[in-house]
């Protein structure tokens, strides 16, 4: 995929919408599937860091098999892979700095550099964080 194109049927997974589809009985659950099932005409992208990160959040969270059967999720085919450059992380950087007024997490602004330089604007995410940036959040709910 060239960097630096729009590209209007793409949209990133972040580990809080993973997380809401892999545990069964936790808060939007049935939503994330939802809107997972219904959105087939969006390809769904994922970084690699996201999916070390769902790994670790399912490992120290659930255990190590609900980390390895996340990890394996993301990594199955269905999702087309990202990875971040070093320039990724010096925008990052940039973002965290031009919005330091807002608790943001490392890799939510490593995300939001790579879906900026890919010209990715959707985010299936339950991350309230991801507004600032101005990104159309699907499902539009966060915390």
């Amino acid at each position: 995929m060239a960097r630096g194109f729009l590209y209007a049927n793409l949209g990133l997974v972040d580990t809080s919408a993973v997380l809401e589809l892999r545990r069964e009985h936790s808060r939007y659950h049935a939503e994330a599937n939802r809107l997972f099932a219904e959105s087939r005409s969006l390809t769904w992208c994922v970084l690699n860091a996201t999916c070390h990160e769902t790994f670790t959040r399912q490992r120290y969270d659930v255990g190590l098999e609900a980390g390895l059967k996340a990890f394996r999720f993301l990594r199955n085919g269905r999702f087309r892979q990202l990875e971040f450059i070093c320039e990724d992380e010096l925008h990052a950087v940039e973002l965290l700095e031009k919005f330091s007024d807002q608790e943001l997490s490392f890799h939510d602004a490593l995300c939001a550099a790579v879906m900026l330089c890919h010209g990715i604007y959707k985010i299936f995410t339950f991350d309230s964080d991801f507004w600032c940036f101005g990104f159309e959040v699907l499902p539009g709910m966060t915390e």
